[in-house]
Order: structure tokens, then C-alpha cells, then sequence
């Protein structure tokens, strides 16, 4: 378009004659020799009618008493005498200039250094040349060069940092700017050392521009053009931008070239009354990336065209604009493929198959067939496996000098006896006479202290893990798993403990034919059971005290043991089931030529006839070991006969308790001597009345003797009480408390490597300890053992030693019966795999909240999260999504401290009764912990909650997102620490400290460098970076904002949390995968080293 309007033909003609004499003089040689200076027609007539030009030329040179000037006044451009150039605007409150960018000084004449991300701390320019920061250019350093200089600039108050990119197409975006050379010849011919240029800048908002001429690096004019429009039209070979503005107003600025400048024009009238608009800046940028551009007004394009033949000011341009990279025109977001959600509905409907699967896999390994509840005479076996009961080598069981000790304390010591097939041997003594702790050490039970003696089992030592294929235990207390019938109770242990090689047919047989030879095959069916305290299916009453004491003894019997140890067998029974227990035991010693061991405390007199042997102890001494038949014969030899009518075990309880106050049992020694003087017909001494133990008064009953009395309380005076002071009594006190003490501190020191019991409490002990070690019955198992550790050959020795030979050899014969082959690994996995899913689906509370807490949080985040956004609010409610899960996933993997701690104590006897190994009860244990526990509620929960929420619609997304969540378990706590109050709080804090350092609580790069490890150790951290960037790293987010829609890469946001967006498979995944190995390896040595029997 060619603009042609025109100027008046008067002031053209001065104009272009100025122009022609201006550019003749502007060499330097000439601009130096001449001091003429043009003056505008207009100008010279004004200047004609000011008396005050004409007062100030007449005044020439000012005398020398003239005073001087005054010193012009601060700027203020609210006074007439002062202006903000670049049309900037002017403070109507304090008479500032509000300059444009790249302008300063106090009337913006002054072009600024440094960068525009430098704000308020740009600095003026000193001398023709500005120094720019890296990466920016230009005259007054507004234009950049690359992104690099961009990172520090600011948009709506934030860094543009590595969004910030360098837009150089020449359209402006928010504010543009261009800095250009005049390439009209004829001009740059005649200025070849001042150089022409011109700066140009746009503001999108206001739809303004700004012009700037200069020459020599120096501003000589300046224009503003407003109302401009902006036409942007790319094509394949260039980009054109096209500025039109409607209103274009220039002014010049004083004593600068063209301007007024000493041998310059002035050209200030010509561009305050000509130019007027419009104006229009065409730019096209070709594919060499060169920008050439031309400034059109009417009225400088008169000018132009008449003194140098051009139509217009040619340019050559470089612009640039720091933008956000998303702003840049053209620049079109990266489409987000769809995805086909069918296959992502076919994972989440494989994730719910996968958990029914699972189910029935799990239910078909636990199944129960109904042709197992076999009765007896039901199962046709073949003769070599029906007679399964005689499947067993008798053994003959002899022991000698058995001590045990603790530290520097000795419980045991020198105890001997024997017991022979088809006998029982009752145990008794008082409480803490040592009855356990014996029978641990006869079954040899791992014991915490050092034992000593000598112990032969059909006169041969054999070794421990042949010991414990002939023998079996059935511990204090009944320890049962609650859910299992009593059949696949005792079921179970013949699996897991009988040989390999034995038919399965076999097996449930033997299982069968126990609990009938202990009367319990009529309960078969009913349920362990419970105390009836609480909830759940544990809570019901099952089977009653003695039944379970009988159950705990099947699971025994059935491997048909040639030794039996029961520790207490009747406690916590009444008197009943306590009867049929002890007659059970007896029947089987009996009828199958078993070996029976067993202690038992306070047992009544029908129970007491039952037994064949007793061995009675008291304070770690034996003080009778021997037939039970002879037994009141020996007590009453030795002068303590048990009274007519009177439970024989209960008074030898009483004769060996341990008694303290007032010479009671000096007391006890002389009173049971004198009643057994008269009982056995020998005169009864006198003695002074017997006074009560509390108040000393006459004791009315002290004067006779009630023979049928069930409780033998001694006298609280001694007999020679009479003749005794108070002074005597007292030294006789004190004497005995020195002795207590002196015993008590020495027990254990004695300076050598043999660690003694203390001396026996009373004097009737010693003395009852003193004849056992001389009686007939200790000298004849003395001699038994002599003969089989050949220590000497006494008369008829040959015959016995003979005899001792003849017995056999329980390991060898054992070996020829049967092979000790148990159960292989595989099947013992197989059946305790069963066995555990039968306990969690008979009790399913624990299983069934965990399923229906995955459902409903993941119906409620569904609501609460439902259609989650692609901005920084969504973006928001990701994080706070998965920071959510796994709290809940990692919070309820504290279920697992109690799943264990509730079968310790089981697990604890079992494997030292050689049920299984550790490894194949970890790993079923493991796995019904892991998989209905851990892996099942996140598929129910992420196949829920996944499209609920609008999370990425990919198959291969909703498959991580799954592995995330099922990577997480706690097990080694429950393992290694017993108590379940501490291990709950342990569990709590290692859940905290792993959330505290997840990564949303504190940024990862604000984290002090020597704390920095710790977050390696919290599988939250990597799961939590797992989800973020399984979601987050292909997201771009759109964000309304700067009065625009930025888009945003989530990656670059998730990195600014100190988040890899790189880092899924290494090192989140991975991590998550070792410690999840670390741990469950950590857990499983813990398990072998440190959770087994120690009493």
C-alpha cells in the first residue's frame, strides 16, 4: 500500500533542501570545521516575535558581577519544564517518570544495561555502549538471544526457569521487541560512521508500539503508535508479521542529531505536526532466519521518497521475547494418543478373576473331603499297615547324676531313677521342687542353663535327633489351632510327622485309631474352639479342658512314640477329666508297652493309685525314686508313715515342702518322728502343750492327735519349747537366718567348676534325702547302671550285663521298622498352606474387613476424587490420592503383627516337636499373609477406584499402579519382637518414619545431604514416586494463568518435588522389590535363629 498524503509544498521544499545541506556537512571533517546551525522557517518566525531571544542576544557575554543562574530544580515532569520521554507516564503523585523497558534515567532518555530479568537493579548506560547479561543484546539489551537467557525471567510474579523459552518470529506475545539497521543505501552511504538503526517494540495488551531512531548509538527521535493490530501468516517459506497502527505521534529529542545537535537540523515541528499516521511495520522472516522489515508513515515516506528515493525505511531485524514455552504462536501441545479403555476394563475385570482364582486355588488346596471322616473298620488296609499301633521298639529309660544349672544357680542335682515299658511314672513333688525342669531335661527340651548326667535308653546312649524320632511331648499347656476340628487336628501332626513312605490310607488310620484309644473319636468333628471370650468364629466354645488335653496327647500318640513325656497333664482340669487323662495314659503304657513320663501336681487318691513308678522331689534332690508299690512301705521304715485314710501324694507333698517362720521345720522333723514312733506301736513321748502360730495361746487341738485328718500342721512350738528362754529362741532364730543367708550367697560359688545346690532347708529334708541316697532301691539302680556304662562287674553281673544286651537297639530296630523319612517339603508346604487357609477362612473377620475396607475407601475416593482434572488442582489431588493409599495399605499391613504373634507359642512347639521346617511354615505363612491380605484388597481397590477417579486410562498403567500397591508388607516386626504392644508401636513408627520421608511431607532436595540416606530405607518413598510417575510423567496439565492457558508438563512439575520422572522400574520398583526381599530374608533367618524352644 502506498500511502499519499501530502505536505505542503513550502515546508517539503525546506525540508529536503535541510535534509541535502545536513547530510553534505555530516562527515566528521566538515561537522568540525562548521558551527552553522539550521534553523526551521516556522522557527525563525517565532523565534522574531520573542522579545525575550532578542534580550538574551543582545546580552552576548555576561559581565563578570553578574550573579549567576539558578540551578535548575529537582525533576518533577508535573511542571511544564520537564517531560518523560518515550511518552512515558507520568506519577500524578510524586512527578516520577514511568519509563518503558529498557529505559531509564529520570526522563527515560537513558538506555539500560543488563537484561529485563535484571527488574529495578538495570543499570543506565555510561558512554555509547551498554553491556548486556549472557544472552541478551541490543541497544538497550531488551532482546534475547537463546532460552538460556530466559530461565530468569519472571511472569505473573513466578520463574519461568526451564519453561522460558526465547521466541525470535518477530509477533508479539506479551511484549516484543526488535532491533534493526537502516538499510537504505543512499542513507547509510551518507552516515558510513554513524550507523543508523532503530528499535521497535509492541505490548499485546494495550496494542501499542514504540519506535526509536538512532544514530551513532545515540536516540535521536522517538514515536509511539497506538491503536495497533496485529496479523500474523505463516506459511512453508516464512513467517510475516504486520504491525497497523492507526495513530503514530514522534517527538525529538533536544540537542541530538537531527534534532538541534551542534551542525545538525532540527526536525522537531516536522515530526510533531506531520507525522500523524497511520504506521505500519511489515516484517518477513525467511528460512536463512533472516528478518527484513520495513517502517511505512505517510509523512516520512514524502520525505523519504523525496530526498533518497525510497518508498520507505528498510530494516534488517532481530527480535526476540522471552514466553513460556507453550505461548510461542504455532506451538501446538502434544496430543495424548486415546487409549482404548476396553483392555483397561479387561485388566480391572482380570484383576477381580485373579482374586476369585485365588480363592479357589486356595479353598481347593485347603479342601476337606467328606470320605476323610472315615470311621474306624471303615479304611481296608493291607496286614503289614493295619497293626500300626505295635509299630514301636519298647524302650527302657535310665538316668543318673542329672544337674541342671542356671548361671551361678543350681536347680538340679544328682538325681537318678529308671522306668521301664508299660510303666508310668508320676513325677511329684511341691511347687518349685523342680518337676519341669527334670522332665525337660529327660526329654531333652532345649534348656537355656548347662545340664550334666548321664541318661540311657535301653542302656545305650544314643544321640539327640535319634532320641527324638522315639519320643514324644505333650507340653503344659494346650496348644491348638481353634479353628480345625479335632480330627484334622491330630490329622494334620500324623501328615506332617509320620514317614513318608506310610499310605496316605495309613495315616488316617492311625489318626482314626488314636483318638478311638483315647476316647475321642466321638468329638471328631467339633472344633477346637475357644475360650468364648470376644468375637469372631475363635470366640465359640469347643471341645472342654480335658477333651483338648486328650487331643494334645493324640497329636503325639500318633506317631507312635516309645516314650511319652506329659508336663502336667491335668492342670486346669476338675477331678473327672483329670481322672480319664491319667487313665488314658495308663492304658496306653498297658495295652502297647509304652513308656509314660509325667509330672503332675496335687493329683487325687484314685489317680494316684494309677501309677506304677513315683519319683518324688523336693528342692532339686530326689528324695524316693522307685516302684509306687513299695512306697509307703520305704516312708514308714525311714520313720515318716503316711497316716491311715491319707492321699499318700499329698503327704509327701507335705513331708517335703519347703517351710519358713518360727522353727517350723525343726519342728516337722521331731513331730513326724514321734508320730511315727506311735503309729508303729512304739510309746509316744510327752510334749508341752502346741500354742497357736499367730496369736501363741494353747491350741485346743494341740493335745490330740486326729490320725484321719487330711492336713498334717505341725506344732508352732518346738518340743523343747519349755526349757527353752527367750534369749535361746532368739539365738536359734538368728542362727537359722544366718545359715538361710550364708546358703543362699554361696549357692553356685563354690571356687571351682562344679556349681551345688544349697543345703536342704530342714533337717527332716536332709535326713529324708540322706536314706534315699542309702536305700535298697537306689542301690539297685546304682548297680543297673554300673552294669550298662561297665564300670563294674558285681555278683551275677554276667547275668544282668547279659540281660542289658538283650535289649534293643532303638535306633537300629527302629530303622528296620520304619523309615524316619517325614514329610518332604513340598508336602509339608502343601498341608500347612491348607491348613492356614482353613484357619483364615473359618474365622474370615480379619479377611473379610480387609475386602470390605478396600471396597468402601475405594467406592469413597471414587466420590471424593471422581473426574480429576489435567491442572494443578488435579494435579494436587493425584498426590493427595496416593499419599492416601498407601497410608491405608501401609497402616493395614499391621494386621500382619498379629497373625503371627497369635501362633507363636504353636509354632514354637510344633517345630520342637519336629512337625515341619521353619522355611515351609514361613513361606505358607507368608504367602496366606501376602496374597488374600496383601494382594487381593489392592485389586478390589485399584480395579474400583482406577476409572472412578479418572486416572490414566492404560493397560500397562493399571497394571503398575497394582504392582505398587501389592509390593508393600510388614512381617519381620511380628517375627522379631514377641511382645504385641511393642510391636504394634514399633510397627506405627516405622510407618511414620516411612510416610515422613514418602516425599510429600518434605521435599527430597531440602532434606539435609547427611540425612539423605534414611529415605532409601522408606519403601513409601519409592512406592509413592512409583504412582506419581506411573500417572504423572506423560500428563501435560493446563492451567489458566498470566490471563492465558499455559500448559505444563507434569514432569516438570513432579521434578520441582524432587521427584525422577525416569525413576519407575529403577530405582522405585526395585527398591521396592529388595527391601521387600531384605525384609522378608531378614524375617525368615529370625524365624530360624531366634524363635525356637528355650525354657
Amino acid at each position: 500500500m502506498v500511502l499519499t498524503t501530502r505536505i505542503p509544498m513550502a515546508t517539503r521544499l525546506a525540508l529536503v533542501a535541510a535534509v541535502i545541506i545536513f547530510l553534505s556537512w555530516s562527515t566528521p571533517a566538515l561537522s568540525a570545521r562548521s558551527n552553522l546551525s539550521y534553523i526551521p522557517p516556522s522557527s525563525l518566525s517565532s523565534s522574531s516575535n520573542d522579545p525575550l531571544v532578542f534580550q538574551l542576544n543582545a546580552l552576548g557575554d555576561r559581565p563578570p558581577n553578574c550573579p549567576p543562574c539558578p540551578e535548575p530544580s529537582c525533576f518533577n515532569c508535573l511542571l511544564p519544564a520537564f517531560t518523560c520521554a518515550q511518552f512515558g507516564e507520568c506519577n500524578e503523585y510524586d512527578g516520577t517518570c514511568s519509563c518503558p523497558t529498557g529505559f531509564g534515567g529520570q526522563d527515560c532518555l537513558s538506555p539500560l544495561c543488563g537484561s529485563p530479568a535484571d527488574g529495578i537493579k538495570r543499570h543506565p548506560r555510561e558512554g555509547d555502549d551498554c553491556q548486556c547479561s549472557e544472552g541478551w543484546s541490543g541497544l538497550n539489551c531488551n532482546v534475547c538471544q537463546n532460552s538460556i537467557a530466559c530461565a530468569d525471567m519472571t511472569m505473573g510474579g513466578e520463574r519461568l526457569g526451564e519453561n522460558g523459552t526465547c521466541y525470535t518470529g518477530g509477533a508479539t506475545v506479551h511484549q516484543s521487541f526488535q532491533e534493526c539497521d537502516v538499510t537504505n543505501k543512499k542513507i547509510t552511504d551518507m552516515l558510513p560512521d554513524r550507523k543508523p538503526q532503530v528499535t521497535f517494540s509492541c505490548e499485546k495488551d494495550d496494542a501499542t508500539c514504540n519506535f526509536q531512531f538512532w544514530i551513532g548509538k545515540k536516540e535521536s527521535f522517538y514515536c509511539s503508535l497506538d491503536k495497533c493490530e496485529e496479523t500474523l501468516e505463516s506459511t512453508r517459506e516464512s513467517n510475516n508479521t504486520r504491525y497497523d497502527c492507526e495513530k503514530v505521534q514522534c517527538s525529538c529529542i533536544p540537542d541530538r542529531m537531527l534534532c538541534g545537535e551542534s551542525g545538525s537540523i532540527d526536525i522537531s515541528d516536522f515530526l510533531t505536526e506531520e507525522i500523524k499516521g497511520p504506521g505500519v511495520m511489515k516484517c518477513k522472516s525467511g528460512k536463512d532466519g533472516k528478518r527484513t522489515c520495513r517502517f511505512e508513515e505517510p509523512g516520512m515516506n514524502s520525505l523519504i521518497s523525496d530526498v533518497f528515493g525510497d518508498d520507505a525505511i528498510y530494516l534488517s531485524c532481530s527480535s526476540g521475547e522471552c514466553v513460556h514455552y507453550s505461548q510461542v504462536p504455532g506451538y501446538l501441545p502434544p496430543q495424548v494418543p486415546e487409549r482404548p479403555i476396553t483392555w483397561v476394563i479387561v485388566s480391572a475385570a482380570s484383576a477381580i478373576g485373579i482374586v476369585i482364582f485365588s480363592v479357589v486355588l486356595l479353598w481347593f488346596l485347603g479342601r476337606h473331603y467328606k470320605d476323610d471322616d472315615l470311621r474306624l473298620g471303615s479304611v481296608r488296609l493291607p496286614q503289614e499297615e493295619a497293626d500300626l499301633m505295635k509299630d514301636h521298639v519298647p524302650a527302657t529309660l535310665h538316668w543318673e547324676g542329672v544337674s541342671y544349672r542356671v548361671g551361678q544357680k543350681a536347680l538340679l542335682e544328682n538325681n537318678s531313677g529308671s522306668v521301664k515299658p508299660g510303666e508310668v511314672l508320676a513325677i511329684v513333688g511341691a511347687s518349685g521342687a523342680g518337676k519341669t525342669t527334670f522332665l525337660d531335661l529327660l526329654a531333652r527340651r532345649n534348656k537355656r542353663g548347662t545340664s550334666s548326667g548321664t541318661v540311657l535308653v535301653n542302656g545305650r546312649t544314643i544321640a539327640d535327633n535319634d532320641f527324638k524320632r522315639i519320643v514324644g511331648w505333650v507340653d503344659q499347656e494346650d496348644l491348638l489351632m481353634e479353628t480345625l476340628t479335632v480330627y484334622e487336628t491330630v490329622l494334620y501332626s500324623a501328615l506332617l510327622r509320620l514317614p513318608r513312605d506310610m499310605s496316605l490310607e495309613a495315616k488316617k488310620f492311625r489318626t482314626l485309631e488314636t483318638m478311638q484309644e483315647l476316647g475321642i473319636l466321638g468329638i471328631k468333628d467339633s472344633r477346637i474352639g475357644g475360650s468364648g471370650v470376644g468375637g469372631g468364629a475363635k470366640a465359640g466354645r469347643g471341645i472342654s479342658g480335658g477333651e483338648k488335653r486328650r487331643v494334645s496327647i493324640a497329636c503325639e500318640l500318633v506317631t507312635s512314640p516309645s516314650i511319652l513325656f506329659c508336663d502336667e497333664p491335668t492342670s486346669g482340669l476338675d477331678a473327672y477329666n483329670a481322672f480319664n487323662v491319667i487313665q488314658s495314659l495308663v492304658t496306653l503304657a498297658k495295652s502297647y508297652n509304652r513308656t509314660v513320663v509325667f509330672s503332675i501336681h496335687q493329683p487325687r487318691s484314685n489317680i494316684v493309685a494309677l501309677f506304677d513308678r513315683l519319683l518324688l522331689l523336693a528342692e532339686g534332690r530326689t528324695v524316693y525314686s522307685g516302684p509306687f508299690s513299695k512306697c509307703g512301705q520305704y516312708f514308714a521304715e525311714v520313720g515318716h508313715p503316711c497316716p491311715p485314710g491319707f492321699n499318700i501324694a499329698d503327704f509327701l507333698i507335705d513331708l517335703t515342702a519347703k517351710r519358713t517362720g518360727n522353727g517350723a521345720e525343726d519342728h516337722d522333723a521331731s513331730q513326724s518322728g514321734l508320730a511315727g514312733s506311735s503309729l508303729n506301736g512304739k510309746k509316744k513321748t510327752s510334749s508341752p502343750p502346741s500354742r497357736d502360730e499367730e496369736t501363741g495361746l494353747p491350741s485346743s487341738s494341740a493335745s490330740r492327735v486326729d490320725s484321719t485328718e487330711l492336713r498334717t500342721r505341725p506344732s508352732s512350738i518346738a518340743e523343747n519349747e519349755g526349757s527353752q528362754s527367750k534369749t535361746g529362741s532368739l539365738r536359734s532364730k538368728s542362727g537359722r537366718l544366718a545359715d538361710g543367708l550364708k546358703s543362699a550367697f554361696t549357692n553356685g560359688n563354690s571356687n571351682g567348676s562344679e556349681i551345688h545346690l544349697p543345703e536342704p532347708s530342714s533337717v527332716r529334708l536332709a535326713q529324708l534325702i540322706k536314706a534315699y541316697k542309702e536305700s535298697e532301691a537306689a542301690r539297685e539302680q546304682r548297680s543297673e547302671m554300673d552294669l550298662f556304662l561297665g564300670r563294674e562287674d558285681l555278683e551275677g553281673g554276667h547275668g544282668a550285663r547279659a540281660a542289658a544286651e538283650e535289649l534293643p537297639d532303638v535306633t537300629r530296630q527302629g530303622m528296620m521298622l520304619r523309615s524316619y523319612k517325614k514329610a518332604s517339603l513340598w508336602t509339608q508346604f502343601t498341608i500347612l498352606s491348607g491348613r492356614a487357609f482353613k484357619n483364615l477362612y473359618r474365622d474370615p473377620i480379619l479377611m473379610l474387613a480387609h475386602f470390605g475396607l478396600a471396597i468402601g475407601l475405594a467406592l469413597f475416593c471414587g466420590v471424593l476424587y471422581q473426574d480429576l482434572t489435567s491442572d494443578i488442582s488435579g494435579f494436587q489431588n493425584r498426590l493427595g490420592l496416593f499419599f492416601f493409599i498407601l497410608s491405608l495399605f501401609g497402616f493395614s499391613c499391621l494386621t500382619s503383627l498379629g497373625v503371627f504373634a497369635n501362633e507363636r507359642a504353636l509354632f514354637v512347639r510344633e517345630r520342637s516337636n519336629g512337625y515341619y521346617s521353619p522355611l515351609t511354615y514361613f513361606t505358607s505363612k507368608l504367602l496366606f499373609d501376602i496374597l488374600p491380605l496383601r494382594v487381593v484388597p489392592p485389586f478390589l481397590f485399584g480395579g474400583c477406584v482406577y476409572f472412578l477417579v479418572g486416572l490414566v486410562p492404560g493397560v500397562a498403567e493399571f497394571w503398575k499402579f497394582i504392582l505398587t500397591l501389592a509390593s508393600s508388607a510388614v512381617f519381620f516386626i511380628s517375627i522379631a519382637i514377641k511382645d504385641t504392644g511393642l510391636a504394634n508401636l514399633v510397627g506405627s513408627l516405622v510407618m511414620l518414619f516411612s510416610l515422613l520421608f514418602a516425599g510429600l511431607l518434605i521435599n527430597r532436595d531440602r532434606i539435609p545431604w547427611g540425612l539423605r540416606w534414611l529415605q532409601h530405607l522408606s519403601f513409601f518413598h519409592a512406592a509413592y514416586e512409583a504412582l506419581i510417575v506411573n500417572e504423572l510423567r506423560t500428563l501435560t496439565l493446563t492451567e489458566h494463568k498470566f490471563g492465558i492457558d499455559i500448559q505444563v508438563p507434569a514432569a516438570s512439575i513432579i521434578s520441582s518435588f524432587g521427584f525422577n520422572s525416569q525413576a519407575f522400574w529403577w530405582p522405585d520398583i526395585a527398591t521396592l522389590g529388595i527391601l521387600f526381599g531384605s525384609f522378608t530374608l531378614a524375617s525368615l533367618i529370625w524365624l530360624i535363629l531366634f524363635v525356637k524352644e528355650r525354657k
